[in-house]
Order: structure tokens, then sequence, then C-alpha cells
């Protein structure tokens, strides 16, 4: 197949974008980016840049339809996924249904769509106002969760105790949502670590499964990553029991393929709760890590898929190494100045990727908007990973002016 002057359309040009960019690029493809901040960086890696707010659907159409697109792509940018569901539908472009995908990436509409299908859900209700929540207050027992229902990176997530927190708690969700509404629902006590990561499917069929444990910094914010160990160490026979359940949601929802993001928690009964499930690789170079540590190119194969064209799907690989992403962030705000490697860490790092220059502006590690940067990191053993994860935020620190 002659790939030479094909037109992919990839929804945003941030740094978590730039991988899909490049492999775009040397596969042979036109490539448009397509975002409203014409100051990201991979714009410059595109043949042609577009600023057009991409959660604009009849907008992207239009610009789709002009500029005769062979395929569309939403990357690690869960705001664009039912941009690019809705064009590829219109289009008759290689995509996923645009109910589905809305369905997934609207959290009220999912747990709706988890209850009725009989899956483990938490006890939740979508409102829009205060007064909304007030009607139905009486039916939670605390401590809840508030969450806008459209926003990813647990931007605007509060833990709720008592029902005096709950106003400040929602004005706080709202500013994160961009359709201004929120869920309020129950707090699942885990047994194990929420377990993050991505899967791929093709042909409806899950044919790449890799998921890691999820920590955070208690003393900043205990619901925003801030590192995400690999492989998982969650026992194998649970693995296979959420394997079971994705591709109940992905046989329901008659989703197709691509890289998929997905959160999970277990409780401590081991329930699974599938908690996320956008259509889309994820942020946090969660693809990269993925191909360092199984050797399976999930960027190469979304990009392929979107165009038509058969990805090669690679077996995973047992590499007998220990990867994790590292979310380097500050426990304050300030003026960034630089991030200062230890030298007992040297050896362990693969890369580092900056999301800030010196003297810009950074904020206390509240949400993925905070992220001052990557670290991608391998290590030998589990030993040496623990000792190191255990300090590590001594070890790769931020140092502000």
């Amino acid at each position: 197949m002659c790939l030479q002057g094909k037109r992919l359309l990839i929804l945003g040009g941030a740094s978590f974008q730039i991988s899909s960019i490049l492999y775009a690029k040397l596969a042979g493809y036109y490539v448009i980016t397509c975002d409203d901040t014409p100051e990201n960086p991979g714009h410059q890696y595109a043949d042609e840049y577009i600023n057009l707010n991409t959660g604009d659907l009849k907008g992207v159409l239009n610009l789709s339809r002009k500029l005769e697109i062979d395929g569309v792509l939403a990357c690690a940018s869960n705001s664009a996924t039912t941009t690019a569901a809705y064009v590829s539908e219109k289009m008759g472009l290689p995509g996923n249904p645009y109910k589905s995908v809305k369905i997934l990436s609207e959290k009220d509409l999912y747990r709706s769509f988890l209850l009725t299908n009989k899956f483990n859900t938490p006890k939740y209700g979508g409102y829009s106002t205060l007064n909304d929540f007030s009607e139905k207050s009486d039916e939670f027992t605390y401590p809840v969760l508030v969450k806008p229902v459209d926003s990813s990176g647990s931007k605007g997530i509060t833990l709720v105790k008592d029902l005096w927190e709950i106003g400040k708690a929602i004005d706080y969700a709202m500013k994160f949502s961009r359709s201004k509404r929120f869920i309020v629902e129950e707090y699942i006590e885990k047994k194990y670590p929420q377990l993050d990561g991505e899967i791929f499917i093709y042909n409806g069929k899950i044919t790449t499964y890799y998921l890691g444990d999820q920590k955070n910094d208690l003393e900043v914010n205990q619901f925003v990553p801030s590192s995400i160990n690999y492989p998982s160490l969650l026992p194998n026979e649970l693995h296979e029991k959420i394997k079971e359940e994705l591709q109940r949601v992905i046989d329901l929802l008659k989703i197709k393929f691509g890289g998929v993001n997905i959160e999970v928690i277990i409780d401590e009964n081991d329930q699974i709760y599938l908690m996320e499930i956008g259509t889309r690789n994820g942020e946090n170079f969660i693809p990269e890590i993925i191909k360092c540590a199984i050797n399976v190119d999930m960027i190469k194969m979304s990009v392929d898929a979107c165009m038509g064209v058969e990805p090669e799907i690679n077996n995973q690989e047992g590499i007998n190494k220990y990867f994790t992403t590292y979310v380097i962030h500050s426990n304050k705000d300030g003026k960034f100045r630089s991030v200062k490697l230890d030298d007992s860490i040297r050896d362990y790092v693969l890369e580092i990727k900056l999301m800030v220059e010196e003297g810009a502006d950074v904020f206390r590690f509240c949400g993925s908007n905070c992220t001052v940067g990557i670290g991608l990191l391998e290590f030998p053993n589990l030993d040496t990973r623990d000792r190191i994860m255990n300090k590590i935020g001594e070890l790769i620190a931020v140092e502000l002016e």
C-alpha cells in the first residue's frame, strides 16, 4: 500500500503527541496537527498546523472535509477522543462508534453503562449543580469522591469526608469540566495499588495488555499518580479476570481498534472495578515505557490502525527488568529553575522529558496539568526499584528560583 501523500489529522500537539507525529511522518503520511495552543511543541514536527479547539465537533469535521483527510487520531487527549470518533463516523474513516466513545469519555454516562450491564461500579450520581445533588445527598455515605465528568489526569478530584465540604468540592470539580457536570461517587477501599496502563484492540479483540501499579505522593495529592511501576505485581488470576471484564466492555460497545488507556482498582473482596477506559493512548509517555518493557509499539499500531493499515502486532516479550514512569513535580508553587539528578539514580534513568522551561511558573502537584516532567526509568531487579522509588523525590528534585 502506498502511504505517501495520505493525510492524517492528529488532534493535539502537546509533548505527549510528539511520538505519534514523528512516527506518522516516518511512515510517509502528510501530518496535520490541530488544537488551539499554537505554542505546543508538537506542531513544529507536523507538515501543517491548524488553530482550532479539538472539542469543536462540527468545526473539526468541516476542517477534515476541507483537508480531505484519510484518518484522524486522538492520542493522549481524553477531550479529543469523541471528536476523532465523530469525524471518522461522519466521513466513513476508520474509527470507533461515536456513541460508545462518548459513553467512555464522560464519567456519569460510563457509570450508568457499567451499572446497566452488571459490572461492578461505585454507587454514584451525576449532577449539574449543588441543588441537584442536595436533593439526593441522603443517599450517600461519606467519604465520597467528587469528580468532573469529562476531565482526565486526576484534575478536579476531591475526597469529601462530610456534607459540609461538598460545596467547595463541587466548585473545584466544575473548574475542570467542559460540560459543567460532576459526579459524586462512593469511595472504594483498595486491596492493591490502583492499576494503570494500556491495552491494544484490533478487530474487536484485546491483542496487547500491559498494566502497572500506581503510586501517589501522599504528602501532595493522594489521587494524582506520581509514578507507575511496571509490570504490575497483581496476582495473574486477577489480571485474567480484568481482561475478561475489559473484553466484555469492548464487545458491548463494539470498540473496533486502537490503543486504550485504562485504570482499574480491586477492592478488599477482590472485586474488579474498571474505573476509567479511554479510547486513546495514555499520557505520561506510557506507550514509550511499554515499548521498553515488552517491545510492543503502541503508538505505531495506533497510527497505522487509524489510517486503515493493518498494524504489525508483535508478541509481548518477557523482558526481565522493571520499569517506571515518574511524574516529576513540585510540592509548592514557584518559578522553575532546574531538575537535579542525584548521582545514585543516573544509571537507572532512560530519559528525562521536561514539560516546562526555565523561569516558567510551577504549581503544587494537584493534577496532571501541574507536571514538571516525566522520568523514564529502568531497574535490574525489584529490590533496586523499591529502594530507589522509596526516595525518588529526593533523587529527582525540582529546584525553584
